[in-house]
């Protein structure tokens, strides 16, 4: 009974969602599934009017989570932003472009219609326009000195003005190329005559160069620095360093009532039950949640730098986030212990960072006592015995690890919480009494 009443009352909800309150409508679609948010933009007249309260990050997930094929209509509600967002982190792994992914999305933006490709005209790098198109076709001119039917045999079939003819070298997405091209001469024909001429001339290397600069620069918005930038992360963070808080952002008058873009999955990936779940769970504020998560993302994608991991995978953004979350909760826990008021009071007033270092710290403290214990020792780490000699194989690893493995866990994994650190430390102190120990 009570589950077919929320399904009525949903059902309800979502046929008069366009008549509520921008508060009430964010408050629905921070709920929804991504499955839901595709089936919720798909029966709105006005879909962009939430889309666009919603962060780049946050559509970026829902549409991969769900699988582009399958977010037609998340992907026409997107704005500029959020598609170039998308777009900067799907088009290249790491500096290099990606000519299947451009083909793919090609493809995906072409079948959604005009206005996408319009938008996609508009709001994307001229360089990244023409570098697309030069991967996919050869543009041949005419010789306005003769006669067009004397050239027909030596140009390509394909013209829309009898001055460009375009021949196409993938025969999968040769319709998706001509629906762009058709929709730019009919958008702006100067615009098309310039592109044209600039693919006939060939492809330029520096206009990649120029595309990647532009990519990079808007991800650096978004918390992907260089990677020398981004190693500084797992700086070590002294113990007796100040207290790793923060006053906020100073915002000006204009950014106060500004609504903070909606982000909801970061907190999916904080382990339920830990003292940073919790302290999150006392938090009812929409807006300073969306904050936090959105300091969450931004850490994560930095992490995701410094570990090599792939942006465009939600199970590498969502092991990110867990690692975030996971250092994040050590801090609080040696700062507060098991205070969730005074946890989510640091939590709000911290630079997230800093929180994080100082958890990544810890568990550095607890390696250099770990290679004492084995400089100490008669012998390998090996002769510390099991599950002991794993633990600290996967401690002092160039980027630490718990290896719960050992323990019963099915893989290794990041650290999570003090009682981690404490069994280790546990374990170790045994090993050093026995060490000690002769017999009489």
């Amino acid at each position: 009974m009570n589950s077919t009443r929320s399904t009525k009352d949903a059902v309800r909800i979502i046929e008069h969602f366009e008549s509520l309150s921008v508060e009430r409508r964010l408050e629905v679609f921070r709920k929804l599934s991504a499955r839901a948010r595709e089936q919720l933009v798909q029966t709105l007249k006005r879909p962009h009017e939430i889309t666009s309260l919603v962060s780049e990050e946050e559509m970026f997930f829902t549409i991969k989570e769900l699988g582009e094929e399958n977010a037609p209509g998340l992907i026409r509600a997107t704005t500029d932003n959020q598609l170039k967002y998308i777009l900067d982190l799907d088009l290249w792994k790491r500096d290099v472009f990606l000519p299947s992914a451009a083909s793919r999305w090609m493809g995906l933006i072409s079948g959604i219609g005009e206005g996408k490709i319009l938008q996609f005209m508009r709001s994307a790098d001229p360089e990244l326009v023409q570098m697309v198109l030069s991967r996919f076709i050869e543009v041949k001119l005419r010789n306005p000195d003769i006669d067009l039917s004397e050239q027909r045999d030596q140009l390509p079939s394909f013209s829309l003005d009898e001055i460009f003819f375009v021949e196409f070298l993938d025969e999968a997405n040769e319709d998706a190329i001509k629906r762009f091209l058709e929709q730019i001469f009919n958008w702006n024909p100067e615009f098309y005559y310039s592109l044209m001429s600039e693919v006939a001339a060939g492809s330029d290397p520096e206009n990649e160069q120029t595309a990647l600069k532009w990519r990079q620069a808007r991800l650096a918005d978004h918390g992907f620095p260089d990677f020398d930038e981004a190693i500084g992360i797992y700086a070590y963070l002294r113990p007796d360093a100040a207290h790793p808080s923060f006053a906020g952002p100073v915002a000006s008058g204009e950014e106060e009532d500004e609504q903070a873009p909606l982000l909801q999955y970061p907190l999916k990936a904080v382990q339920s039950g830990s003292l940073l779940h919790r302290c999150l769970d006392t938090i009812d504020d929409p807006e300073e949640k969306d904050r936090l998560a959105m300091d969450l993302a931004r850490l994560a994608n930095k992490v995701m730098v410094a570990d090599a991991r792939d942006p465009g995978s939600v199970q590498d953004i969502m092991g990110a986030v867990e690692k975030v979350a996971g250092y994040i909760n050590l801090a609080l826990e040696r700062a507060c212990g098991k205070d969730i008021s005074a946890g989510a009071d640091l939590l709000c007033a911290s630079h997230v960072e800093l929180l994080f270092k100082r958890g990544f710290s810890l568990v550095l403290d607890l390696a250099g006592e770990a290679r004492r214990l084995i400089e100490r020792s008669q012998g390998t780490i090996d002769d510390l015995g099991y599950p002991l000699s794993e633990l600290l194989r996967g401690l002092l690893s160039k980027r630490p690890v718990y290896a719960a493995h050992a323990l019963g866990e099915p893989h290794a994994r990041d650290f999570r919480s003090l009682e981690e650190l404490q069994s280790i430390r546990q374990l170790m102190e045994s090993a050093t009494k026995e060490d000690r120990w002769e017999p009489l």
